[in-house]
């Protein structure tokens, strides 16, 4: 069978874990409940209590080592190999390396938790930082807000603004990605504004981008580029968040009980 068809049924096997650990197998409910789950997790349960069995609902939204929290931990884990490391191997060895790391459980738990609530519009990204910088707790996901403000600066301004980020083999895992969350950006962005993909053009800009950010990357390759339409791309950039009151590098120790590197 093709990989992406094998794929696709070990996904569903563990959808079907989920729906028997909830008895829910004989209930036209049960694709609404089990959406709702695989989008914002376990705490959206609370919506669909009067669907579930009393004993059975509290059992799932309460015992964080009970059937469904270790269902739920397995269909986003196989996700996160089958559906963002499918085009990505070092995506699924940086996985497999971290996967006896302390913070690793703690993220899976997160994600089964609350869904894709953290994983942004780059679950790859996301899923990254969340594993590398391990302090990432979720009072620094909710309370002061540190993965939101770690998220705004780096989708703009790049690689380089982590400071004293000095492990090449993290470096790495962080460049590339990065480069997942930059290409699609900055090759529709570069399209738009009729930049023609000349001698590489697009991989030499993703590669200063996703080391630099946007106005330094673009910069580095602005001789490459027509002037009118390097104006373009300028008016163009995308801004990632609230990013008002954000310094274009991210200070650590202003962080220091949530990162650490």
């Amino acid at each position: 069978k093709p990989d992406n068809v094998v794929d696709d049924e070990v996904l569903k096997l563990v959808k079907d874990e989920i729906i028997r650990a909830l008895d829910l197998e004989e209930y036209e409910i049960k694709d609404t409940i089990i959406n709702d789950l695989l989008k914002n997790g376990r705490q959206s349960l609370s919506k669909h209590e009067q669907h579930l069995l009393p004993d059975i609902y509290e059992a799932a939204i309460n015992e964080n080592h009970g059937k469904l929290m270790k269902s739920l931990k397995k269909y986003f884990e196989q996700q996160w190999a089958v559906k963002y490391g499918s085009s990505n191997q070092w995506f699924i060895l940086f996985l497999k390396e971290y996967k006896d790391v302390v913070n690793y459980d703690s993220v899976l738990k997160r994600t089964a938790e609350y869904g894709t609530k953290y994983l942004k519009d780059c679950p790859i990204l996301s899923i990254v930082l969340q594993l590398l910088f391990e302090d990432i707790d979720d009072t620094c996901m909710d309370e002061i807000n540190v993965f939101n403000d770690l998220w705004c600066v780096i989708t703009n301004n790049g690689l380089k603004c982590i400071e004293n980020f000095s492990d090449n083999k993290r470096r790495s895992v962080l460049l590339k990605a990065l480069r997942e969350y930059y290409r699609p950006r900055l090759f529709e962005l570069l399209e738009k504004s009729q930049v023609k993909d000349k001698d590489n053009l697009y991989e030499l800009a993703l590669d200063n981008v996703a080391e630099y950010g946007w106005l330094q990357g673009l910069q580095a390759v602005r001789k490459r580029i027509i002037p009118i339409f390097f104006e373009t791309l300028l008016k163009n950039i995308p801004v990632s968040g609230d990013t008002t009151e954000k310094p274009g590098k991210l200070d650590l120790i202003e962080y220091r009980s949530c990162l650490s590197l």
